[in-house]
């Protein structure tokens, strides 16, 4: 059976320059051998992978190692340099959670506001906003304007409402970081409630202790090449020998 995300021979790179070109340089470059006069840094070089339908996968690595690019190459938005992508499945992308909700308006008008951005109907929104509600731990805030919200309260609301969208596939860039020991146990218990259904879940996160119990594999990158990928017990202990070592 072929996997729901495979990788081929994955690179993609971006411009590094912070400057616009002037007028002089860009003249000068035409008449040049080459013709350039950007510069560009490898955010990942040549990866392979192949994820099977149900895995939970940990995405590891230092910051700046290319883990958001690579979940932004799954879920469509990089096109890459180099390579082939294919998804067999709906993919859900969830990074930032709260963007596009509005400080003036009420949690309530938020909820729905929040769910038709990620393409929930409304009457799926209305169906369950009791549980949304609920789960966010903000049962006495459906009045209140988003922005009397503490920065705790908005994730819980915001990741509330993702609990209900459907996906084959859930990419998630550091979703555990922006919450407390309490929000985290909660997530963690609607990735278990996945299982059943054989959710594929691709978890970029710098909590070890969670790729540790959570996650059946995990992706290690570095620099934007593929360190290594495969059971987690093996791989967490080849990373954490090497940034020991350094």
């Amino acid at each position: 059976m072929p996997g729901v995300v495979i990788l081929k021979n994955i690179s993609k790179s971006f411009s590094v320059d912070i400057s616009r070109p002037s007028t002089y340089t860009v003249i000068k470059n035409l008449f040049s051998r080459n013709g350039h006069y950007s510069r560009s840094f490898n955010a990942l070089k040549d990866i392979n992978v192949e994820i099977e339908r149900g895995e939970s996968v940990g995405l590891i690595g230092n910051n700046g190692a290319g883990k958001t690019t690579l979940l932004k190459t799954i879920a469509g938005l990089y096109r890459p340099d180099n390579g082939e992508v294919v998804i067999n499945g709906e993919v859900n992308f969830l990074a930032g959670f709260g963007i596009g909700m509005v400080d003036e308006l009420s949690v309530t008008e938020n909820i729905y506001l929040y769910g038709a951005i990620y393409g929930m109907d409304r009457n799926k929104i209305h169906q369950n906003f009791d549980d949304i509600v609920e789960w966010a731990e903000l049962q006495n805030f459906t009045g209140a304007k988003l922005k009397t919200l503490s920065t705790g309260m908005r994730t819980r609301l915001a990741f509330s409402v993702t609990r209900f969208i459907a996906a084959d596939i859930y990419l998630l860039d550091e979703a555990l970081s922006a919450g407390d020991k309490s929000f985290r146990q909660k997530c963690e218990m609607v990735f278990e409630s996945y299982k059943p259904d054989k959710k594929t879940l691709i978890i970029s996160t710098h909590n070890m202790e969670f790729v540790k119990k959570f996650c059946t594999k995990t992706l290690w990158l570095h620099k934007g090449v593929l360190m290594d990928f495969g059971d987690t017990e093996t791989v967490l202990k080849k990373y954490l020998e090497m940034k020991n070592n350094n």
